[in-house]
């Protein structure tokens, strides 16, 4: 121990104990000392030490009474090129951060309308029904708008709202039920078939759709998807292959199923930074309350399903 470090502590000894001494004669409100004032002069008395013994002596004491904090974890990333474009994707994060995206809308929408629902007895009173921002800079126009819609099962309010309030044409999609392909009112036209990654007997891919309803430079003014986690092939297919149809998607309504799988998150999590680099922006989250899909994670109730609607915020 060096000579100066002894003299640095007798000297902080002397200065603890003037300290004790002087708060207790002064003190006229008290003759304890009190943690209040043992923290005010513990903090003067480290600023003074720090002052006038340490300088350019060593290492420095802390100048708060704090506890110290956890480090923080190094976030990596990883700079991803698709068809020319650069994204920057975390790749570090925690896979539970995707309920804080769910949660956390980017883009205020000032013209919001629910489309579709069915009505029930019990809570959730509405179930299924989607949201649409009808904001001037989307420009839908009742009449002159085209809409996806891929997973019906046996709720049709989506489709029939958006033609019978809008007079969309509407191009409805479905492989799970017994319906053959077929035109369900003047606007809504019915296909058996299902949204994937790859082209099998009852589904396709996005692209070969567009093309196949010779859709592929059409503007598409609202996208919807309740596919039982199908979305991540879209997405897959999408990302690796065929980002281009995104430039023609207005606005994208969809259903996440993250459920209990840390693997599953981490892919949401990667397609939703996507999502935010091709220039879409989260405007509506909500969980799916339904007492049988919800469970506890980390202490906080989640759901298997989200619906979730992305504008791409722009001028239309």
């Amino acid at each position: 121990m060096t000579r100066t470090y002894r003299y640095a502590l007798a000297t902080a000894g002397i200065l603890i104990m003037v300290a004790f001494f002087c708060v207790r004669m002064f003190s006229r409100e008290s003759k304890i000392l009190t943690a209040t004032d043992l923290k005010l002069s513990l903090n003067q008395f480290r600023q003074s030490l720090q002052e006038n013994l340490f300088e350019g002596v060593g290492d420095q004491l802390p100048t708060t009474f704090e506890e110290p904090s956890e480090e923080k974890q190094i976030e990596n990333t990883q700079e991803v090129v698709i068809h020319d474009k650069t994204c920057s994707l975390r790749t570090s994060v925690d896979p539970e951060e995707i309920y804080k995206y769910m949660e956390t809308t980017t883009v205020k929408c000032e013209m919001p309308v629910m489309v579709g629902g069915t009505a029930k007895t019990k809570k959730p009173h509405i179930m299924n029904e989607k949201w649409m921002c009808l904001d001037a800079r989307y420009n839908i126009v009742p009449g002159k708008c085209t809409v996806y819609s891929f997973g019906i099962d046996s709720d049709w309010s989506f489709d029939d709202d958006m033609d019978k309030r809008f007079n969309c044409k509407v191009y409805s999609f479905d492989h799970t039920i017994k319906r053959k392909d077929h035109q369900r009112s003047s606007n809504i036209k019915f296909y058996a078939t299902g949204i994937s990654s790859e082209k099998t007997d009852n589904v396709d891919r996005y692209i070969n759709i567009l093309k196949r309803l010779g859709h592929e430079n059409t503007t598409i003014d609202y996208l919807k998807m309740d596919v039982e986690g199908a979305e991540l092939q879209f997405f897959e297919d999408i990302f690796t292959k065929t980002p281009q149809v995104l430039k023609n998607i207005k606005q994208i309504g969809m259903e996440f199923h993250p459920g209990r799988y840390e693997d599953r998150k981490k892919l949401y999590l990667k397609y939703v930074q996507l999502l935010e680099c091709f220039g879409f922006k989260l405007i509506f989250g909500h969980i799916l309350d339904v007492p049988h899909l919800l469970f506890k994670s980390n202490g906080k109730t989640r759901s298997c399903c989200y619906e979730l609607v992305w504008v791409q915020d722009r001028q239309w």
